[in-house]
């Protein structure tokens, strides 16, 4: 409760003041009030929006430094893991070719023994 209610309903008490004045007046002191509130409020709401504009700037300025700080590190990991694949294709690649090879040698080595396998298999029926 504010002073100037309080020395209002002192003044009602007193008899200095009617009911009905009394009214009036608290009316026009809540306007008053209310008018504060209003500013305070408003202030504060921008004070608030100040803050929040402040601390955007500073998280987007720090966040900007960390990705210039992470940059380089995410370049190299990619070129890592590029090399990896590389190393990983080629590997593939050479057993791929290892396998041909002997598969290639077995078929000149022994031409005939698949067919052989099945001719023997013929006759025993």
């Amino acid at each position: 409760m504010s002073e100037e209610t309080r020395m209002i309903l002192k003044m009602v008490d007193e008899g200095k003041l009617t009911p009905e004045q009394a009214v009036e007046m608290l009316k026009a002191v809540g306007a008053d009030e209310v008018r504060s509130d209003r500013d305070q409020t408003e202030h504060k709401g921008e004070e608030f929006v100040q803050d929040l504009d402040r601390w955007g700037k500073e998280l987007a300025q720090k966040m900007g430094s960390a990705v210039k700080d992470l940059e380089p590190k995410l370049r190299k990991m990619l070129q890592i893991m590029v090399q990896n694949t590389m190393k990983t294709v080629e590997e593939v690649g050479r057993v791929f070719r290892e396998q041909k090879e002997q598969n290639e040698q077995n078929e000149q080595e022994h031409p005939a023994e698949e067919s052989e396998t099945y001719d023997e298999y013929d006759q025993n029926e």
